[in-house]
This record gives structure tokens, sequence and C-alpha cells, in this order.
């Protein structure tokens, strides 16, 4: 009866239900295993970087600890002291900390770092070696994660997962910390984007907003913002494929979409950590306008480190012909594969896609990823792309970029996509698998032709490289000693495109079908391509054999206090963790005012020493001037007046002063200038002015005063493009030189 089947319906739905859950949680379990997995993969890869073998590890070189690893320390002891640092008082006689990249400040993983940093007792280079690597097991995560969504053939997705996971490209990044991070947060972006349109209800459109929402915050705030730009590139155009119907069926075979609901919760994510990250943004933009070289418009810097037609061939095939600023070998195995998908024979005649279960194999597809290929690649060309100079002149934010060839960081979830895709239609190949009901079973004499035809273009470059001696210009200053590993890329090579032809060989007398040996098929592959890319590519910008070091704790309120009558140093470098503060700078960075001041005042060394504080730690002047055209003129000024007062408190962030003066006059701080500076003088605002353009000065008349210099960067900074002939953004203090 009618009401019986009511009856019955709930408790046949309730057991549906738990069937449906007990077999789901194998699957789901699986799932788990091989997301752990994935995370672990770079660690395994780098082990030697991880963990200390009788004591000794592969230290990471170049910029990593003279430049990220001291901005690192500094900043976890002021976090683990409760205090988020502002200024930097021991770097190029005074610089913002906040809001310089190179301190990921504003990281959200910094907290962890910071709790860290308590419970040992302090921080190694080893364990921000780890850290760093941890932003590669993220990337590895989220690209899998992604291509999941994308992509339901799992061999595939893991295929490409660990292979672009470790590519040159990425591992090359980990000299900059910062970048690694960036880069990071890439495949979670589009991973939350694609769920969200994937989504079926409100609730995970907006866990999933969420997850786009912090996966933003932590790419603007990662600390390397050529990276974040570079996003650009990589989210616009797949917010495209997800916008039009056509592409976003045969790329990512998703056809009805719910914009009312996917719409509003991928503006509001954006939205939400635009407002969130904005201080951050301004202030590293106003930081970066004042900066040397930083400014835009100087095509002479923006096409410095070139990237050319040499260092794509060598990037694809010989990694040693190119420039590592952009190189991304991922093996001669998985570029097979590619070319394979790229120019093999069509599998299916299904003009609508593959179904969710089996991606699209089309010419639009194809056609998709090579001229998103080459377009990203002729913009790294620079000064020899008609396209660079188009993006130099009209694109905000263009031009205050260099070493184009970094864009390529972008082609490593691009190649990955592709990647995911080939796998799968080699494996449909090797398998004999019908993409559609309606296909016939794939031959494998067409593939077989193309593998051999790319195989031979591949050694014939391999070859001429090799034979001419052609490198890189990083290679044969830095790499010397990579030599011998030259000729490995041939061999190792070699045996991927044997491992390929081997496998469609055999597919012709008998299809691949057992799941035992496709996952042996997959493990084949993946263990060729690591052993083309590891011999070189876990060396580069590396010393091995690197003994432990202790971790470093420091005292940054008794360093500040003792700080201010230590002398300074005056070296190539950046910041410092002990009292001695550096007034010297590195190539390209730090205020240009005051870059400049240091160029007009090389005749004067000894004079210039002495007003940085480098002959006898003095920071504190008076002078009845300060519109003097050398250090030597102030001085004779300033030396008039011994007495120039008592400290109350130094924070590095903070200078009370007292004073007793005679007449009227400047006192002058021997600090860089920033817009959050501000000054009070016996309580009352005091206007800044700046001795030799760039340090803070403030007038004073005769008698007591209590002076009181701050650093309270504005919230949300007035930033502008544009600049006054002196360099200064907005209304700068009076310059007094």
């Amino acid at each position: 009866m009618a009401w019986e089947r009511k009856l019955k319906s709930p408790a046949k739905k309730r057991q549906s239900e738990a069937s449906s859950r007990s077999q789901a949680s194998p699957s789901r379990l699986k799932g788990v295993i091989l997301a752990v997995a994935v995370f672990l993969w770079p660690v395994f890869y780098l082990f030697q970087h991880v963990f200390p073998i009788n004591g000794v590890y592969t230290a990471i070189g170049n910029d990593f600890l003279s430049l990220y690893f001291k901005h690192k320390v500094y900043l976890l002891a002021n976090l683990a002291g409760m205090h988020f640092p502002l200024w930097s008082p021991s770097e190029a006689a005074g610089f913002p900390f906040y809001s310089n990249p190179f301190a990921q400040a504003c990281y959200p993983f910094n907290a962890l770092l910071a709790v860290w940093y308590k419970i040992f007792g302090g921080y190694s280079p080893l364990d921000y070696q780890l850290f760093t690597i941890l932003g590669l097991s993220i990337f590895a995560m989220g690209l899998f994660m992604w291509l999941k969504s994308i992509n339901k053939n799992i061999r595939a997705v893991l295929f490409a997962t660990l292979v672009m996971s470790v590519s040159f490209k990425v591992t090359e990044t980990i000299r900059f910390p910062n970048a690694t991070h960036n880069a990071a947060w890439y495949p979670w972006i589009l991973y939350a984007m694609t769920k969200i349109v994937q989504s079926q209800s409100a609730r995970k459109s907006t866990l999933y907003g969420a997850l786009l929402s912090f996966s933003l915050i932590c790419l603007c705030t990662a600390g390397y913002p050529y990276f974040a730009y570079y996003s650009i590139f990589l989210l616009a155009p797949y917010l495209l494929v997800l916008l039009v119907s056509p592409l976003r069926v045969r790329l990512i075979s998703a056809d009805a979409v719910n914009w009312r609901r996917a719409a509003p919760a991928l503006l509001l994510a954006g939205i939400a950590a635009g407002i969130i990250c904005s201080p951050y943004i301004l202030g590293v933009k106003q930081l970066v306008s004042q900066a040397t070289d930083r400014g835009g418009k100087d095509l002479a810097y923006s096409t410095q480190h070139l990237f050319g037609l040499k260092d794509t061939a060598g990037s694809l095939v010989y990694p040693p012909a190119a420039t590592t600023e952009g190189w991304y070998f991922f093996s001669v195995t998985a570029l097979l594969i590619i070319l394979c998908y790229l120019f093999g024979p069509k599998l299916t005649s299904n003009e609508q896609g593959g179904g969710r279960d089996n991606q699209p194999d089309n010419f639009t597809a194809r056609i998709f990823f090579l001229v998103w290929f080459v377009l990203i690649t002729y913009i790294t060309y620079g000064r020899d792309s008609y396209l660079f100079y188009f993006l130099w002149k009209f694109m905000p934010g263009f031009s205050s970029l260099r070493v184009w060839g970094r864009l390529n960081i972008i082609l490593v979830p691009i190649f990955a996509w592709m990647l995911s895709l080939a796998y799968q239609k080699l494996e449909c190949v090797a398998s004999k698998t019908k993409i559609a009901s309606n296909d016939n079973r794939p031959p494998t004499g067409g593939f077989i032709f193309v593998l051999l035809a790319s195989y031979a273009a591949v050694i014939a470059v391999q070859m001429f490289f090799y034979i001419k001696g052609v490198y890189g210009a990083e290679w044969s200053e830095y790499f010397k000693e990579l030599n011998p590993q030259r000729v490995l890329f041939i061999i190792y090579g070699c045996a991927g495109a044997a491992a390929v032809f081997f496998i469609l060989l055999i597919s012709r007398k008998k299809p691949i079908e057992a799941a035992g040996v496709q996952t042996f098929m997959l493990a084949a592959l993946v263990f060729i391509a690591a052993l083309e890319m590891r011999h070189t590519g876990i060396q580069i910008w590396s010393h091995p054999g690197r003994a432990q070091q202790s971790r470093i704790q420091i005292d940054v309120p008794a360093i500040n206090a003792r700080a201010f009558f230590f002398p300074r140093t005056d070296y190539y470098g950046t910041i410092t963790l002990g009292p001695a503060f550096n007034a010297g700078i590195i190539e390209n960075w730090y205020y240009d005012r005051y870059v400049q001041f240091l160029k007009r005042t090389e005749g004067e060394i000894r004079a210039r020493q002495q007003l940085l504080g480098v002959l006898d730690g003095r920071r504190i002047y008076f002078s009845e001037a300060i519109d003097y055209g050398t250090v030597q003129l102030y001085l004779q000024d300033a030396w008039r007046y011994k007495d120039t007062g008592r400290l109350v408190s130094y924070t590095g962030e903070e200078l009370k002063w007292e004073i007793d003066v005679a007449t009227t006059g400047y006192l002058s701080f021997i600090d860089n200038w920033d817009y959050g500076w501000k000054a009070w003088v016996d309580e009352e605002p005091a206007e800044i002015e700046l001795l030799f353009g760039t340090f803070k000065s403030v007038r004073l008349t005769p008698g007591k005063h209590k002076v009181r210099f701050s650093y309270q960067p504005e919230l949300f900074p007035a930033v502008s493009e544009k600049t006054t002939p002196n360099g200064f953004l907005g209304n700068p203090p009076k310059n007094g030189s």
C-alpha cells in the first residue's frame, strides 16, 4: 500500500546512505593517504636538506642566509616577545621592517614559527630550510588537490604532481624562501576557484570561498612581490576558462554552473582578502616606490638578466644551456608525454568533451595550452619581445620589475595541468581504453611515430648544446663543478624515451589494463623523471656538507638599548642581529635618497663614517643649520656643540631624548626618514626636516626640551606612481641639503 511504501522509504534511504558511506570510506582513506604522501614527497626528494647525517646537511646558499634568514630571526624574536616590529634600525641606517618584503612580516605562518622559536629556544638555518621545504609540500599538495578536482584519473594526477612539484623552477626557488611560499599558494587558489564553480550548495561555496580568501592572503603576504604580481598571468586566463562555457566544458568538463551562488563567493573572497591585505600591500608599494631602481620606467633595469630562445630550449631538454633565473626543466620523460598529447592522434570524436570521468582530448584544449605557453614565454624575452614592450608601457606595475625569466614559475601549474591530461592520454593508449562509447580503440602506431620524431628533435638539441659547450650565464660562473653532470641529462633522457616507447610497444600486443601493472608503469615513469632531475636539481645554489648550527636566540630590546652608542658597521649587507647596526647597503635596494647620499659623499668617506656612527656610535647631533653641501661642513658646525643631551629611552622604533640648548638650531637623529616617522618637542607635534635629504631633524629654540621620534606608519598609506623631482611621494619634509 502507498502508506506502507512511505514508511519503508526512509528506512531504505538510510540503508542506502549507510551503504554509500561504507563504500566511500576506503576511497576517502585512500585519498587521505595519497595526499599525505604527496605532501611528504618534497621532503623525501630533498632529504639531505632536511635531515642531517652525522651532523652535516646540504645547506641552501645564495641569498638564503645573508638576506632572508636574518630577517626571519629578528621577526621571530620580536613576535616571541609579543611585539610586532615596524622599523628595522639595524640595516641601511634605518629601514621599514613590516613592509620590507624580505621580512615576510605579515605572513600567517609566522605565528607557528614564533611558537617554534619559543619552544625550542631560537631558530637555526636548518629550521628555516625545513620551513622553506614546507612551502614545496604546500605547493605539491595544492597541485594534487586542484588537478584531482578537474581530472578523475588519479594516476595521471599523481604523475603530474610528483614530477612538477620537484621540477627545476620549483626547487630553484628555495634560495628565496619567500618566493617558495608565494608560489605554494598558486594551486590552492586554482583549487578553491574550481570548487566554488563546481559546488552544489551554498555551504560548500562558502567553505571554498574562505579557502580562496585565505590562499589569496598568503599569496599577498608571503613576501615575494614578483610572484604575487605574476599570478595575474595565471589566474586571469584560468578565470576566463571558468567563465566561458565552451572553454570550461572542454578543459575541466564542467557544464552547468550556478553563477548566482558561485559569483558572489568568488567576488567576496577576493574583496575580503583585498581588505585584509591592503595595509600591507600599500605599505610595500610605498616602500618600493622609494627604493633605488624600483620606481619603474627604467627599461635598462627591467630588461636585466635576459631570457631567450636558447634558454627556452635548454629549459625543456638541457638545463645547463639555460639561465637558472628562468629555467623549468621537468624531465625529458614528461616532456615527451606532453608532446604525444599535443601532437598525437586525437582519441575522441566527441566534440562536447569526455565527461567528468574522462578529460577531453580536443583541439581547443591543446591550442589553449600552446597559446598560454607561447605568450608567457614571449613575455620573458624582454627586449626581444614586442609584447613585453607593450605591457611595460601600459600595464600598471609591470615596469617596476626585472629578471622576467622568473615569470616562468607560472608555467609550472600550466605544465602540471597539461601533463595530467597527457599522462591520462598515454594510459588510454596503453590500455586501449575508449574515451567515449562511439570511439574506436586508440591506435598506438601514430603515438609511436610522434614519440620517435619528438625524441629525435630532443636528442639533436641536447647533443648540439653538449658538443658546442653552450652554457647559461649562471652555470658557467657558479656551477662549473656540476659539468660532469651534463651528460646525465642525455643518458637519463634516453632512458625516459625508451621507457615510454617500451610501454607503447608492449601495449600494441597486449593492452596494459591491470591496475597493478598501471601502478607499476606510473612508479617507473616517476622514478625515471626524478632521476633526470635530481642529480643536478638538488645541487643548484646549495652547499653539501654544512655542519649543523645551533639555534639563534636574541634579545631585541637589550640589543636596541646597547646599540644606540655602539659603533655601526659599513659593509655590503642587510640586517644585523647584534648591537653593531649596519649602515651599508646591497645593490638595487634601500632608499634611493640614502643611496644617493652615499654616492655624493664617496669623496669624504671618513667624515661620512663619523656622521653615520661607524667611528664612535654617535647618532645624535645638534647644529645651527642643516643646509650644508658636504658632510665635513656640517660636522664643523655640529662639533661646536659637544653636549647634545641624554638618552631617555630607545626601542628601535621610538627615541626619547632630552637636551638643553643655548641657541636656535636643529637636533638631528642619524636614522633614515620614512612617511611613518613623527616627531614631538615637549609633547607638541613638530615638523621633521631632512638632513642631507634622508636623516631626521627637528628645529629647537633655546632652552630645555624633550624630543620624541616615533615610527607610526599609516594603516592605509597614500601611494602614488608619480614622484616629485626629488624622488619623494606626496609632500616630503623640507630638504636641508
